[in-house]
């Protein structure tokens, strides 16, 4: 089953977007950094968002929708119709105890296929 899982945006501020979203219901879940970004996890109910702040200004704009799947097969034969061949290679394994794949809209927007394992 494939379903709605989370949106994710970039911000200036990470720190007073999250106490922006906070202030609208939303729980802080996690807070994350690497070289490019530093970024939070929130949650609103059944609802998730992601908001990333680049370390460096020239760091890419992320803007993605993301839907988890339960079955892999199911979310690679829609990836095809989409126009990308998706198979176990292609995976990426995250710090979320999640697999998943990214798929571009013509628009520059990400689609992010989540598995949660």
């Amino acid at each position: 089953m494939i379903q709605f899982d989370h949106i994710a945006v970039t911000v200036d501020n990470l720190e007073s977007s999250i106490q922006f979203y906070e202030k609208l219901g939303y729980q802080l879940q996690h807070r994350f950094s690497d070289q490019e970004y530093r970024w939070a996890t929130l949650k609103l109910g059944t609802n998730s968002l992601e908001i990333f702040e680049p370390v460096l200004k020239e760091s890419p704009k992320i803007e993605h929708l993301a839907y988890s799947f339960t079955e892999d097969q199911e979310a690679f034969e829609l990836a095809k119709k989409l126009g990308t061949i998706v198979d176990e290679t292609n995976l990426f394994y995250g710090d979320l105890n999640r697999k998943s794949f990214f798929l571009e809209q013509d628009e520059g927007i990400a689609i992010q296929f989540i598995k949660k394992i």
